[in-house]
Order: C-alpha cells, then sequence, then structure tokens
C-alpha cells in the first residue's frame, strides 16, 4: 500500500540537518583556529624549554594536529562512509536483503496491507460483540508493532543525522588536552549511533521479508491466524525496540535481551493500545446501556406491570404485613417482656 508519510517526513529532516553542517561550520572553522593556535604556542614553549632531546614528542604532537585537523574538516564524509560500513556488515550478516532503513513508511504499509482483512471483517461483523472486540484489539497490536518497527527505524536514522549535524561543534575542543573529553564525547556518540543503525539493518534484512509476506489465508479468518500473526508481528516489534539496549550492550559487553524487559515492553504496549481503544470500549458500553434500557422499559410496559409493578406490590405488601403484625401486639407487651426477662 502506498503510505509515504514517515518517509517523506524522514527525507525532510535529513535534508534540514545536512544544511545544519553547512550552517555551523563557521563556527567550527573559527574554534579550530583559535584551539588549534594555542596548542601550537603550547609545543613552541614546550619544544624551546625543553630543548632537542623532546623533539620526538612535538613531531608525535605535530602529526596528532594534522590528524586531528583533517578528521575536524572531513568530519561529515567520514561519518557517513563509517556508518554505511557499519550498516553494510549488519546486511550482510542478515543475509544480504537490503533493509528499508530510509523508507520507514514501506515497513508501515506492510502492515496497513496485513491488517486490510481484519478491517473489512470489523466493518461486516454486525452483532458479534465478542468477535469484534477480540478482532478489534488484534488489528490494533498488529498495527501497532509495525508501527513500533516503522517508529524505531526513523527515529534511529534521524538521530544519526541529528548527531552529525550538531557534534561537529565539540570537535576542535580535541586539540587541547584538557577539553578533549568533549570531542571524545562527539566521536563516541556518532560510534553508538552507527552500532544502533547495524543492529536494525541487521534485525530487517532477515525480518522484512517476512512482514512483506504476513498475510492470512481467506476472508474466513480465525483467531489461530490471527495470534500467530499477532505472536510474529510482535516478536519483530520487540527485538526493533530493543535495538538502543542491544546496541548499548554490544558496546559495553554485556547481554541485554531478557524476559524481564519483555514483560516491561509488553505491559508498555498494552497501555497504549489500551488508551487507543478507549473509544471502542466507550461505544460499546452505550450499546450495552441503550439495550439494557429498551428492556427495561419493555418489561415495565405503559401499565406500570412488569418488573417494576411486581416489584412495589411486593413492597406494599411487606409494609402492609408489617403494620399489621405491629397493630396485633397487645397493650401490655413491654410490661410481660420485662416480667419474662427477669
Amino acid at each position: 500500500m502506498n503510505f509515504n508519510v514517515l518517509t517523506t517526513t524522514l527525507t525532510n529532516f535529513i535534508n534540514a540537518f545536512t544544511n545544519g553542517w553547512n550552517n555551523i561550520f563557521p563556527a567550527v572553522e573559527w574554534l579550530t583556529g583559535s584551539l588549534l593556535a594555542i596548542e601550537l604556542v603550547l609545543v613552541g614553549l614546550f619544544w624551546a624549554l625543553g630543548g632537542g632531546e623532546k623533539l620526538a614528542a612535538v613531531f608525535r604532537k605535530i602529526i596528532f594536529l594534522g590528524f586531528w585537523l583533517w578528521i575536524v574538516w572531513n568530519f561529515p564524509s567520514l561519518c557517513h562512509a563509517f556508518v554505511q560500513s557499519l550498516i553494510q556488515a549488519g546486511t550482510i550478516a542478515g543475509g544480504g536483503a537490503a533493509p528499508s532503513l530510509l523508507d520507514p513508511s514501506r515497513i508501515a504499509g506492510y502492515g496497513i496491507t496485513a491488517t486490510a482483512p481484519l478491517a473489512t471483517k470489523l466493518e461486516n461483523i454486525g452483532f458479534g460483540l465478542v468477535d469484534a472486540i477480540v478482532i478489534g484489539w488484534g488489528y490494533l497490536l498488529i498495527m501497532l508493532a509495525f508501527l513500533i518497527i516503522a517508529w524505531q527505524v526513523f527515529y534511529a536514522v534521524l538521530e544519526y543525522y541529528l548527531l552529525v549535524a550538531i557534534v561537529g561543534i565539540l570537535l576542535p575542543f580535541g586539540f587541547l588536552q584538557q577539553t578533549k573529553f568533549l570531542a571524545e564525547k562527539a566521536v563516541g556518540a556518532i560510534i553508538a549511533s552507527g552500532i544502533k543503525l547495524m543492529v536494525l539493518a541487521f534485525i530487517l534484512s532477515i525480518a522484512e521479508p517476512i512482514l512483506s509476506n504476513l498475510t492470512f489465508t481467506n476472508a474466513d479468518i480465525t483467531y489461530n491466524e490471527l495470534f500467530a500473526m499477532l505472536l510474529t508481528a510482535g516478536a519483530i516489534a520487540f527485538l526493533a525496540w530493543n535495538a538502543p539496549s542491544v546496541a548499548a550492550g554490544l558496546l559495553a559487553g554485556a547481554p541485554s535481551l531478557s524476559a524481564g524487559v519483555g514483560t516491561q515492553n509488553a505491559m508498555a504496549a498494552a497501555m497504549l493500545t489500551g488508551m487507543a481503544a478507549q473509544p471502542l470500549v466507550s461505544s460499546v458500553r452505550k450499546a450495552a446501556g441503550a439495550v439494557g434500557n429498551r428492556a427495561a422499559a419493555n418489561l415495565s410496559g405503559p401499565s406500570g406491570g412488569g418488573v417494576s409493578g411486581v416489584a412495589s406490590q411486593l413492597s406494599s405488601a411487606a409494609g402492609n404485613s408489617q403494620s399489621s403484625a405491629v397493630t396485633k401486639l397487645p397493650p401490655n407487651w413491654s410490661s410481660m417482656y420485662m416480667k419474662h426477662k427477669k
């Protein structure tokens, strides 16, 4: 199905972020010139005070300054080459199928195509309330799984281009020993974002052929098919949702996928789908209330009979029996009660 909202939005953001580096580059140039001049002055003083015996250290420092200046000047192209190599590695590990990292709308379109029979069945379901609830919840959860995958791809690519656009201002601080931790943070952010894209490329290269072929056999959808599609799409969405934690675990050398994480994500998905299904639940409640009121009106009838008439007769009979029982007590009942008590 043709669904291009996410892809169009992502393309517009990429173009804006690419222009962001060009806009910030004059500030990067000025900062690079200032900090590099300070470092060269310090190197000259170090050489002058240390004598010729420090020549090797001075040459190492000059080589490092030249190498870092080359990195600052060519930062976007170096980042793109590095991240594209990571994405290619993830694609090769996943079997070579090209993932839709720059086209998240295609993934959402897979979900719309897969759930189209469910939408048709909901329109023609009639008065089957149980089937409507089960199929309605299944439709929402399956569509949510596809949207989670598309959203994760969208935000991962967007995060990478955002980092490339703004972290360049921190790179000139790598010239000075006292401020190089800022440049290290910038480079580390690009590496972490690239590893996240590599994990997503690996997941999508394996899962995208499965997602594109998810469909129901015929219009008569059974619960078995519904739950099978829900579990398949949910499992892939769980992997995509945990791609950032997998990347962080890869950098830290620790596993990040566990049953507890899956339970937390399932609870979060249930809360989201509950919020999305609230209009459906309210409409079902209104329909049930209308049916109940109509049934009560039919039972009561215009003459005041039926259930309400029987209830009024029973209450009046109970009141009459109670009053008659009170009036039949003897006049000296209190004195008789006191004597019996003694």
